[in-house]
């Protein structure tokens, strides 16, 4: 195709740079990319992904197979473009597609947004019935939405020359708008997909901002948008999608639809030297006319249909034009790169050929039905147009215009009103419309009836060049092997084949699967139906569904009281469970490991300092809370005397692990109770799941106070003295205040209504202070102050983790799997046989009592000092793989008390064992030998938690 000197609706005054596969060309304000390209001679824009054939342009809008591409903006990439719904904008930078793209790997940098709308009337599509729709419901009163997926309203009505009462058709439309623009009750959104259609009348809406933008503009606003909004009612004005017809070699560059090659010529002046138009119904005689009209040759109307009277193809007789009747293209022949030179065509009187180096195909148009399809809405087959029409609306929904299966303009313009009056009845306000509104179309050529679906066989019986589906290289030579393979319903047809399972659903491909299938397997079309679509209409990036929802703004990132103290300490952070806590305090000169070995040594001969306030607390308080507990935890929490604590885990009901934790009696209906920092809110949902669902009449209130209360653990030999210091009033000697024992509203640092535990994760004497939220600074300065004379050392997460795989303590989560019961975890004593609990039951399940288990072990490497990683296999024998599996590493460290590597481990049937070696391969090929042991490696019997 080449660009006329004068015509279309470009800004010839705005050129427009953009590269294309790397090279540099100009457009204009007002084109598309793929207008931009066929306009710059580019014609032959890609390859199909499965035969690896040349593929141009075949239409002007969304219903676009072929070409699609990767484009590039704003130091963000986007894969699965369609050329033509992308509009042209300064710097655009894209590439043709060989595959089906290439994410962005460094995520999008351009910014995306989301907004919530509610609206009376949503009219989807801005063609002439929606135009009608959205101005009869804005001059009644109510809220309206008007939707339209191109920059411009007025769908058919930009490529077509009509008149409306007298004036011009384009004319009416921008009234329209205009008018619809100046309405404080309407808002008219253009560059706008209505990808989802919802129960209850919810959509999700992709505006496609930057194509509105001049180039200083774009860095100020979102690139993208996307609106969910809730209509009262709505109105589907989608239109209606011309279908190509089917015959040899039909996908070669240099085709097109011929609805598209009217709107390139009237929207960015766009033709080809000579051309052909193949039809079957009147429609594409305006192609034709408009080509003549603009200069190009037109070499010849092919038609499949006898003559006839039709005024269209009247005047395409007059003007001179050379039509074949009862005529059909047999094939096209192409050049060295595969673009359209000739066409062949089977006459009455025999095979011609016409050269040409554009082809415009129409066989027919079908209601655009997708977001009708989405929820399922009934079809019927409609013989007069050969395609399916809808047969029933869904409640809250009407359909105008050409999606109808109404044609006709004076048809859209007539329906629009009447879906408009039909929606402000259903919501009460018939006595608002203006019945008297100017819609009158001019009378129209009465024109011949269309064709049916036509698929033109091979004159050498080769189906496999004859495109059904040009986006997934389906042929007829596939839906026949369907049909032979006894394939039969229409649904599976399309899978067998894959027609209508690409990004544009089969839009030009529907009709004719269909009514090839209802040929191949002698049925009447109306009997084969038509299939189904998938949300989204459009496909919709990750990075727009969660708009601004990203990094820190999907997952904020919770910092304690002490976080600023930590920083100025030189912590380096991790997260864990959406808390930023200290990993290490790094010194000058240290290693990371150096760092570990350092505070494991404070923590195991010194006394050792850290921030524990991320870990869950829950107050759980009623009369019936004791019983509630018992019901949750393993073992017994009711007989817990106040100022007692007890550890315990918690199951989900098929008796596997949830969470741990330390249940602390405070008062005899009151409890607080303690989870890990990763399960806080999954504990406290499931807190009140049970309350909510199961047990409401039970007196038990559970209240999540993890940010009310900051928590200070202090362990090691000396901690004792520490805390004497801070708390003086408080007898904190072994036999008065032993393990697992809690006090309340004590003063701690000058802190009144402060908590004291004795609790440990390490195995170490240890100590939980909690004071308000605010006063952890105050806290954490007098603990360093009280523990200077014994080198109190701030430790964090690594240390910690090296601590409690010395003891075997386990973290729900890594040392467990979706599977794992207490009982695998050496965790069976806990569980009481006095009572019933959630899961119980579980155990008693024979895949919960085999003895092949994983079950938790602990490991120590062989003749070595490496630390294995965390999630290393273990095999019993090195080999190629694949080999079988006998467990994984869950947890591994560098013990820096036992001066070797070790950790722990869920291995199959692992607790019988114990002293076996087994091997964990490593990424580099090599491969550690490490020994089962027992959990415990240090302390075995608990002695030193006692101090």
């Amino acid at each position: 195709m080449k660009r006329l000197t004068n015509g279309g609706r470009i800004d010839r005054s705005r050129p427009l740079t953009f590269t294309w596969n790397g090279e540099p060309f100009t457009g204009f304000a007002g084109d598309t990319l793929a207008s931009a390209l066929l306009g710059a001679g580019v014609d032959v824009l890609g390859r199909s992904v499965t035969l690896d054939r040349p593929r141009g342009v075949m239409s002007a809008g969304l219903e676009e197979a072929t070409g699609f591409a990767q484009v590039t903006s704003g130091g963000s990439s986007e894969p699965l473009v369609r050329l033509t719904g992308l509009p042209l904008y300064e710097g655009l930078s894209a590439e043709g597609l060989i595959t089906r793209g290439k994410l962005d790997d460094h995520g999008a940098a351009a910014r995306f947004d989301k907004r919530y709308a509610h609206c009376d009337v949503l009219v989807i599509g801005a063609g002439p019935a929606g135009l009608s729709a959205a101005l009869a419901a804005t001059r009644a009163g109510v809220r309206v939405i008007l939707v339209e997926a191109d920059v411009e309203v007025g769908g058919a009505l930009l490529r077509d020359e009509e008149t409306i009462a007298g004036a011009r058709a384009l004319d009416w439309g921008a009234s329209v708008r205009q008018s619809l623009g100046l309405a404080t009750n309407t808002r008219v959104l253009t560059a706008t997909i209505a990808s989802l259609l919802m129960d209850q009348n919810g959509v999700l809406l992709a505006q496609r901002i930057g194509a509105h933008l001049a180039a200083g503009e774009r860095g100020l606003h979102p690139e993208q948008r996307l609106w969910h909004v809730r209509a009262r009612t709505i109105i589907l004005a989608t239109g209606a999608l011309e279908r190509p017809i089917v015959f040899p070699d039909n996908d070669r560059p240099g085709l097109m639809l011929a609805s598209a090659a009217r709107a390139y010529l009237r929207r960015q002046a766009l033709a080809p030297e000579r051309g052909v138009i193949f039809t079957t119904n009147d429609d594409a005689y305006r192609t034709a006319l408009a080509w003549h009209e603009a200069g190009v040759a037109v070499a010849g109307i092919v038609d499949v249909r006898p003559a006839g009277g039709g005024a269209l193809r009247q005047r395409a007789i007059d003007a001179g034009l050379a039509v074949h009747y009862e005529s059909e293209v047999v094939g096209t022949v192409g050049d060295e790169r595969g673009r359209l030179q000739r066409v062949l065509v089977r006459t009455p009187t025999g095979t011609i050929t016409l050269e040409t180096d554009l082809l415009a195909v129409s066989g027919g148009y079908e209601p655009n039905l997708n977001l009708h399809l989405q929820l399922r809405g009934a079809t019927r087959y409609d013989p007069s147009i050969g395609a399916a029409v809808p047969a029933a609306t869904l409640p809250g929904q009407w359909i105008a215009g050409a999606a109808s299966g109404q044609l006709t303009l004076a048809d859209a313009l007539r329906t629009g009103v009447e879906a408009a009056h039909g929606a402000l009845a259903g919501l009460g306000r018939i006595h608002t419309v203006d019945r008297d509104l100017p819609f009158a179309a001019d009378d129209e050529s009465r024109e011949d009836p269309p064709a049916p679906s036509l698929q033109v066989a091979s004159p050498d019986g080769d189906e496999t060049r004859s495109f059904v589906d040009l986006h997934r290289d389906a042929t007829v030579a596939g839906v026949q092997r369907a049909v032979q393979a006894g394939v039969r319903h229409i649904e599976h047809v399309k899978r067998f084949t894959l027609v209508g399972t690409g990004v544009e659903q089969g839009r030009t491909a529907r009709t004719n699967a269909a009514s090839l299938t209802a040929a191949l397997t002698g049925r009447p079309a109306a009997d084969v139906g038509t299939s189904g679509s998938r949300p989204p209409y459009e496909p919709l990036t990750f990075h727009l569904l969660a708009g601004r929802a990203l990094g820190e703004r999907y997952e904020p990132r919770r910092t304690t009281a002490l976080h600023q103290l930590h920083e100025a300490n030189g912590a380096i952070f991790e997260v864990a469970g959406q808390w930023l806590r200290p990993s290490r305090y790094a010194r000058v000169g240290e290693s990371p490991r150096d760092t570990v070995v350092r505070e494991c040594q404070a923590a195991r001969q010194r006394v050792a300092i850290m921030d524990a306030s991320t870990l869950g607390k829950i107050d759980v308080r009623g009369p019936d809370a004791p019983w509630f507990l018992d019901q949750l935890y393993v073992n017994v929490i009711s007989t817990i005397p106040v100022g007692r604590a007890r550890y315990s885990v918690m199951c989900h009901v098929d008796g596997t692990i949830l969470d741990d934790g330390v249940v602390m009696r405070i008062a005899e209906q009151q409890f607080f109770v303690t989870t890990s920092t990763g399960h806080a809110a999954a504990v406290v949902d499931w807190m009140e799941e049970w309350l909510q669902t199961e047990w409401p009449a039970k007196r038990v209130w559970v209240t999540p106070i993890t940010e009310q209360l900051a928590t200070i653990a202090i362990i090691g030999p000396r901690s004792r003295e520490v805390i004497a210091a801070v708390a003086p009033d408080v007898d904190v000697s072994r036999t008065e205040f032993p393990f697992h024992s809690v006090v309340r509203n004590v003063t701690a640092a000058g802190i009144a209504g402060s908590q004291i535990a004795r609790v440990s994760f390490s195995g170490e004497l240890a100590f939980e202070v909690s004071v308000p939220w605010h006063e952890a600074p105050t806290l954490w300065d007098a603990l360093l102050v009280a523990g200077s004379p014994h080198d109190i050392t701030p430790y964090g997460l690594d240390a910690l983790q090296a601590l409690r795989i010395e003891k075997g303590f386990i973290i729900v989560g890594q040392d467990t799997e979706a599977l794992t019961t207490p009982f695998d975890v050496g965790l069976g004593g806990l569980v009481s046989q006095l009572k019933d609990c959630v899961g119980r039951r579980s155990w008693e399940r024979p895949a919960n009592r085999r003895d092949d288990r994983a079950q938790l072990v602990g490991f120590t490497v062989v003749d070595s000092h490496e630390v294995v990683p965390e999630g290393a296999a273990l095999t019993r024998a090195l080999g190629a793989p694949p080999m079988p599996i006998d467990g994984h590493v869950s947890s591994s460290c560098w013990s820096a008390t036992l001066d070797r590597s070790l950790g722990l481990a869920l291995v199959r049937g692992g607790r019988g064992r114990i002293g076996e070696v087994l091997h964990a391969p490593l990424l580099d090929g090599r491969a550690l030998r490490v020994q089962l042991v027992e959990p415990v490696h240090y302390d075995p019997k608990g002695e030193r938690r006692h101090g």
